[in-house]
């Protein structure tokens, strides 16, 4: 049985009293009356359409959280239209699509404050753009920008993401803009991230298909745990990396690990990484380790370890153990 069940009940344990109020659906009928835009309900098809660009406000709602709508379950699908932006953000807890008519027009924005969760004194984690408390949550074809919190957190539910990209132009490195979040058999494709934090979490077993990321300030492209995270397999096939920043702390490592114990299989089929001011891991305490091969690769990074190296790097790159700042094994070349 893997540590994160027993972690995830302490914390439900704990934060019950801050998790259950926020929990409480607003019915179809909330949500039309507290868009500022036109959003549309067709009960037959259970689909809500935002129409025109609006703000989701529940003025009875407290500050940081009267641009979420939690989302009833007889909504499965909504939908953004193409040049339409929705000022909100989306709790479910079923199956529910969400989906945009055109991938960079379809947008879902948070807020250009910077350090937004800093300001109002709350857990990024749990002010995310889109969370999942129960069902699979799908997403595809829309743009998420400037998030409250995170973009997208599974809660350990299945989250399926495609065709979108993620990206926050707010700089500065505490606005906590982290990427994706999925638990067991989540799936993340053609996707783009240029956000400011950790992008794809290893928490749970996952797939990661024909992806870039952008690292800018404070961007990690994969976090290994912040906290006994379990011991979790990531495969990613064709993964692009570019950019000249990252997590200063960490090195700019392409993979963290900043605290726990945990082994960690990352397998990567087919990628080219290129930034000349980044190392490859950065494992901050004893107990982690990391595991599996890179094939099919074009690599070009500054270092191999992070400053603050300490866990264990057992990853094959190219066909060698051997630590070095550039790889080459592209098929065909």
């Amino acid at each position: 049985m893997k540590i994160r069940i027993q972690k995830i009940a302490l914390s439900l344990t704990v934060a019950g009293a801050l998790l259950l109020p926020a929990i409480h659906s607003q019915s179809v009928d909330d949500l039309i009356a507290n868009y500022s835009g036109k959003a549309v309900w067709d009960e037959t098809e259970s689909e809500l359409t935002f129409a025109t660009a609006g703000v989701i406000t529940f003025d009875n709602k407290g500050p940081s959280t009267q641009h979420f709508w939690n989302v009833p379950k007889e909504v499965r699908t909504i939908t953004i239209e193409a040049d339409v932006r929705v000022i909100g953000a989306f709790h479910t807890r079923a199956n529910c699509t969400i989906r945009g008519k055109h991938r960079m027009t379809s947008m879902v924005y948070g807020t250009d404050i910077r350090s937004w969760a800093s300001e109002y004194g709350v857990k990024a984690f749990r002010h995310c753009q889109f969370q999942n408390f129960g069902g699979v949550l799908t997403i595809k074809n829309l743009t998420s920008l400037n998030p409250f919190g995170f973009h997208v957190r599974g809660e350990g539910n299945v989250v399926m993401v495609s065709d979108c990209d993620f990206r926050d132009n707010r700089g500065g490195a505490g606005n906590h803009s982290d990427g994706i979040e999925g638990g067991d058999g989540s799936v993340i494709e053609n996707c783009y991230f240029e956000t400011g934090d950790d992008v794809i979490k290893v928490y749970n077993d996952l797939t990661v298909r024909d992806c870039t990321i952008n690292m800018v300030q404070n961007a990690v492209p994969i976090q290994l745990g912040w906290s006994d995270t379990g011991d979790d397999t990531a495969n990613f096939y064709n993964l692009t990396i570019i950019g000249d920043d990252g997590r200063h702390n960490d090195s700019n490592a392409i993979i963290v690990g900043r605290r726990g114990n945990y082994t960690k299989t990352i397998n990567i089929y087919g990628c080219k990484i290129e930034n000349p001011n980044a190392t490859w891991t950065s494992l901050r305490e004893e107990g982690m380790i990391v595991q599996g091969e890179v094939v099919d690769a074009e690599i070009k990074i500054g270092e191999y370890r992070a400053r603050r190296h300490i866990g264990s790097s057992n990853m094959t790159i190219c066909g060698t153990r051997e630590e070095k700042t550039e790889y080459s094994c592209r098929s065909g070349e």
